[in-house]
């Protein structure tokens, strides 16, 4: 796969993470196919450039800063969207929803210092319905931990059979 479209798969999926948006919602949001954007994701060739403009459109992003190894999406850009498009409400409706489970343990469990000490899924569960009122399935939430292995650290609980426990991986 060519270097620059290996970048610029990398870092839509890490925008769409960052937005909290299904595969689905993010193309109807980006004026383009669901299969369009799922093979940008995957880093096909066959996707026009052009393609790239309603992404670009809707989160103001620059494809400069979008082909750059260090890019990281902006701070918050899930409520400064929701901020730009509240008089818009087809648009508005759809980033008001309750936000990917890679979201929420990204770009908000992990940004507090809730896992610094291991707790349980009911314990997450818990924590995103009390801060945030959004209801997350358990099963979903230890698939999404799981795939977050470079984040997350993940140790059977002690006394619980079938029990993990999670915490914030500690960087070396």
């Amino acid at each position: 796969m060519d270097n620059s479209i290996s970048m610029l798969s990398t870092n839509i999926l890490e925008l769409r993470d960052a937005l909290g948006l299904s595969q689905k919602d993010f193309a109807l949001l980006a004026n383009i196919s669901r299969t369009t954007l799922g093979n940008i994701e995957s880093g096909r060739n066959n996707f026009k450039i052009s393609s790239l403009d309603g992404i670009l459109n809707f989160t103001s992003i620059k494809l400069e800063d979008l082909s750059k190894e260090s890019f990281t999406p902006p701070k918050n850009l899930r409520e400064r969207l929701m901020e730009k498009y509240k008089i818009e409400p087809s648009v508005f409706v759809i980033l008001n929803e309750e936000p990917s489970i890679p979201y929420c343990i990204k770009y908000k469990l992990l940004k507090t210092n809730f896992l610094d000490l291991p707790k349980e899924t009911n314990q997450i569960i818990k924590f995103f319905n009390d801060k945030y009122g959004w209801t997350l399935k358990g099963n979903s939430l230890h698939a999404a931990l799981k795939r977050m292995s470079d984040l997350i650290e993940i140790q059977p609980h002690p006394n619980k059979q079938s029990t993990n426990l999670y915490s914030r991986r500690k960087l070396v």
